[in-house]
């Protein structure tokens, strides 16, 4: 299986306006999550933390844009949902003030397992380490940091996603950040060039996640919010293929004066 680091390129409007006709013939949500446990499960199993050329080589910017919003004269308490085998969480115990808790949440148990051996133990930042579906977390109060990075498009609807941020910013204190890296608007290109519904849970589009934010984290302050188009080759039984997708990155921060919407 090829694990190649993101290209971000524009596709054809015709390729993204073939797939969406073939939204009628999405994958069922049991099938999907097969996929993404049997893909990450083999990521996991060949895939190094740091190696070179994979998308676990080094972590997304946004996660030290999110900790320079942080206070770094006190501990934090600080999330990474869907948070693999470390690639965010290593950052976290790094550079968070000593004392700080990380709770890393994923649904593999062999990620959470590899993760709790990779993690660097120095300093007194905690990890707390847990295998469990993204619908069922409960979040500890005053929360200073919640991040997810390819996490919550693998909820089963629109309706679970909602409810996750909603928890997720009622947990936050004052001056608390969310934040988001989202993989949307997917499909796969087969090798004969032809569009089709990518293998993901909820199918989120760009549209359902703007709403989204718009409705459950209005209270927010927007730090930055971005979207740019990804390809990566992929293979799976035996067949190659690419997969495309728009990722939007988004980050959040409750100011003492939250920020409103417009009436």
């Amino acid at each position: 299986m090829a694990h190649n680091r993101d290209k971000y390129e524009t596709r054809t409007v015709q390729h993204e306006r073939q797939a969406a006709k073939g939204a009628t013939t999405m994958p069922d949500f049991d099938s999907a999550r097969r996929e993404t446990i049997r893909y990450h499960d083999e990521l996991y199993s060949n895939v190094e933390l740091g190696e070179k050329g994979t998308w676990l080589e080094r972590p997304h910017r946004l996660i030290f844009d999110a900790l320079h919003l942080l206070p770094n004269n006190r501990p934090v308490i600080a999330y990474d949902l869907g948070a693999g085998v470390g690639r965010h969480v290593v950052p976290m115990l790094k550079h968070l003030p000593d004392g700080s808790h990380v709770y890393a949440i994923d649904l593999l148990d062999t990620a959470v397992q590899q993760l709790e051996t990779l993690a660097p133990t120095s300093g007194t930042t905690r990890l707390h380490a847990h295998q469990q579906d993204l619908t069922s977390v409960e979040f500890v109060s005053d929360v200073d940091l919640i991040f997810a990075f390819s996490a919550i498009e693998h909820l089963p609807s629109v309706t679970a996603v909602r409810q996750l941020l909603t928890k997720a910013r009622i947990s936050l204190r004052e001056g608390g950040v969310i934040a988001l890296g989202v993989i949307v608007d997917r499909y796969e290109i087969d090798s004969a060039g032809k569009p089709r519904p990518a293998l993901i849970e909820s199918g989120l589009s760009s549209r359902d996640v703007n709403e989204i934010l718009t409705d459950t984290l209005h209270e927010l302050r927007p730090v930055t919010t971005n979207a740019g188009r990804a390809e990566i080759d992929e293979e799976r039984d035996g067949e190659s293929y690419t997969l495309a997708s728009t990722l939007i990155t988004y980050i959040g921060r409750l100011d003492r004066e939250p920020h409103r919407r417009p009436r």
